[in-house]
């Protein structure tokens, strides 16, 4: 298997998970066992969320029988790849309680949940890949989430990092980390914007 470089380099000193850390594409058909799934998502029903609500729910699948409508949720250009993956799973936010609440940071505690699975998964020599690129509509009506209480936030593949020439050819060359973040000085300012 080709070995995927890092280039990223931190400009303020961080745990390496977080440069580490990236999404790939190809994914071994190892499967994961139950007790690895079960640590993925214990690691997210402790993501910090407004008021404890915890207001996500993860459907998931590896290969069961309803394996195949999961990849059919994904668009094409995602599929091609995520179908691979051991474990494919969809995130939901829970944007309107049983009493008619809409919890105003639902979708975001929900991404606090992912990012505490990814995380998670990163500790255990695992990936992730998160896809936005699905069917919103299939996505409810196929796994049988109602649109009133919750929205559809993403999908992801979970398992251990493939072989890069497992992907089709365009992907191949993409399949490394990416180290074009912007800069620090870009996404954190310190008092009123503009001032400084």
């Amino acid at each position: 298997m080709t070995q995927t470089p890092n280039p990223r380099v931190a400009t303020a000193r961080v745990d390496a998970q977080f440069i580490d850390r990236w999404s790939p594409r190809s994914f071994a058909p190892e499967p994961l066992t139950a007790a690895e799934i079960a640590s993925l998502f214990e690691a997210a029903r402790w993501a910090p969320s407004s008021s404890n609500l915890q207001p996500w729910l993860f459907l998931y699948e590896t290969d069961g029988p309803d394996r195949p409508v999961f990849d059919s949720i994904l668009k094409p250009g995602n599929r091609v790849w995520a179908a691979q993956a051991p474990l494919l799973a969809f995130l939901f936010a829970r944007i309107r309680t049983e009493d008619g609440r809409e919890p105003r940071t639902a979708q975001f505690d929900a991404g606090a949940a992912w990012m505490s699975l990814a995380l998670q998964a990163h500790t255990m020599g695992m990936s992730t890949h998160a896809m936005a690129g699905i069917d919103v509509e299939a996505a409810h009506a196929r796994l049988g989430v109602d649109t009133e209480h919750y929205a559809a936030m993403c999908a992801f593949a979970a398992g251990r990092i493939g072989p890069r020439e497992a992907l089709p050819p365009e992907l191949q060359e993409r399949e490394q980390p990416r180290d074009d973040r912007r800069p620090l000085a870009e996404i954190a300012h310190r008092g009123i914007l503009g001032r400084r």
